[in-house]
């Protein structure tokens, strides 16, 4: 295999076959928010404001040498704060511009306030999260940030790789500019944002086909129809306005599902919401994961046949009806262990709580895991010792590997 090596810490490398695996594509390493960065250019982002916080940083640093170099037509403005960050990122999305930006733990949090507003201003963007926690001060793998975030308006997709990532932002922008919600993107720290894998690049035109260019929605600047924006709301107009983004959200579950089949038929490679594998009738314990403990869980179960694994990609809304389907072939002595990378001070992850009220009123045994807080590894053989727990001496919430 030929390989060249180029800026950034990108080695492009010719396909492994003739022809190769996906057409109109090139493969390449790159790390998790080099793929992200990748996204957003292929996806044609025109206005990027951008403030650095570790592990992200190198999202918004690759895309400002993307613009400065001349490959990214878009505006790029260093701003003084995460808050700041997403107060640009409101007006952009009105004034029509397809916006993109990249935070993680603390500025995720700092910008709450505004991530509210952009919800609720019906307004389309896409963001990645790279998840890290906040208090105590670390830097590595969690996914408190974001889970915390859930009820701030914005949908949230996780993603298992690298290439998934990119794949999933470029999904995600169909998704924001039809619904007219904003959506987050979230990869782990480090497992993905710093690891370098195979990704296969997609040709820009087959992006431009899947991904038209922008159009001005209902709350974009018309200077033929002036409106206001920000002002008091009365309670008359607060109710109607709710209602309405009510009516849209719970679309959510199943345009998403439809726009992965179409991504999946435009450029070879197959998302879903919910991913069920091994799960039948014979399965004694399913595992439910999010994002890159699910590549280590895969690897787990392939030694044990009476195990499943249930992947979850859309987590916010939560898809409820395809997380019912997955899990409807279970029998009634089945059991699902739910694998948490948060912690949001409560007795039970976020998961676990989104589980339960999906299958409320189900027969189902669930059983809750704490692992990997902090960024502490998630091996196998703590994926064995979540089974090894689950089938013999399971409580209600279990933590692993403390210490």
């Amino acid at each position: 295999m030929k390989k060249e090596n180029s800026q950034n810490g990108i080695t492009l490398e010719a396909p492994f076959q003739d022809p190769p695996r996906y057409p109109r594509h090139v493969q390449v390493v790159m790390k998790g928010n080099y793929a992200a960065a990748e996204a957003a250019r292929l996806c044609r982002a025109g206005f990027i404001p951008a403030y650095p916080i570790t592990p992200q940083t190198t999202i918004v640093e690759r895309l400002s040498e993307m613009v400065a170099e001349g490959k990214l037509d878009a505006t790029y403005i260093n701003m003084d704060s995460e808050h700041s960050v997403f107060a640009a990122a409101m007006g952009a999305a009105i004034g029509g511009e397809r916006v993109f930006t990249a935070t993680a733990g603390n500025g995720l949090f700092y910008a709450h306030e505004v991530l509210q507003a952009i919800a609720h201003f019906r307004l389309p963007m896409v963001m990645c999260n790279v998840g890290r926690p906040s208090i105590p001060w670390n830097i590595w793998s969690d996914q408190s940030d974001s889970l915390s975030q859930r009820d701030t308006g914005w949908i949230q997709l996780y993603g298992e790789s690298s290439q998934e990532v990119l794949d999933t932002i470029i999904q995600a922008y169909v998704l924001t500019e039809k619904l007219q919600i904003p959506v987050m993107v979230v990869l782990d720290a480090f497992y993905q944002s710093h690891t370098s894998e195979n990704v296969w690049l997609p040709d820009q035109n087959l992006v431009d086909r899947f991904l038209p260019p922008i159009q001005p929605g209902p709350m974009s600047i018309d200077l033929k129809q002036p409106k206001s924006f920000g002002g008091l709301m009365p309670p008359e107009h607060y109710n109607r306005l709710n209602y309405s983004y009510w009516k849209t959200v719970n679309q959510t579950e199943a345009l998403s599902g439809k726009i992965a089949a179409d991504f999946g038929a435009h450029f070879g490679r197959m998302y879903d919401n919910v991913e069920a594998v091994n799960i039948g009738s014979h399965t004694r314990l399913v595992l439910v994961t999010l994002s890159s403990i699910t590549s280590t869980a895969r690897g787990v179960i392939r030694d044990y046949p009476e195990i499943g694994l249930l992947k979850l990609r859309l987590f916010k809304p939560f898809p409820k009806e395809a997380v019912k389907k997955a899990l409807a072939p279970l029998s009634k002595d089945a059991a699902i262990a739910i694998v948490e990378r948060n912690f949001l001070g409560d007795n039970e992850g976020a998961i676990m709580q989104e589980m339960k009220r999906a299958l409320y009123g189900s027969h189902y045994k669930m059983y809750d895991f704490f692992a990997g807080l902090g960024g502490k590894d998630v091996p196998p053989e703590t994926i064995e010792k979540i089974i090894h727990r689950a089938f013999h001496q399971p409580e209600a919430v279990n933590w692993i590997d403390v210490g």
